[in-house]
């Protein structure tokens, strides 16, 4: 509010209200982030999974089912 004579009362009223508000909410979300990170380093990682060719799949299965190719 650069020059509150510009404003009604009931307007800075209003400003003052919707900015206490949006604190709130900020404060709200910032709490369900810490949760959501605590609760994804408490959680087990997975594992990176890595992209591989058909033929790598390929190699891959055989070698578990130790069959010659």
């Amino acid at each position: 509010m650069k020059n509150p004579s510009k404003h009604s009362p009931e307007t800075i009223e209003r400003m003052k209200a919707n900015a206490e508000a949006a604190r709130r909410r900020l404060a709200r979300l910032n709490r369900e982030y810490l949760v959501r990170q605590q609760a994804e380093k408490a959680s087990p990682s997975k594992p990176k999974s890595k992209v591989e060719s058909f033929a790598e799949a390929v190699m891959r299965i055989a070698k578990q089912d130790r069959v010659a190719i």
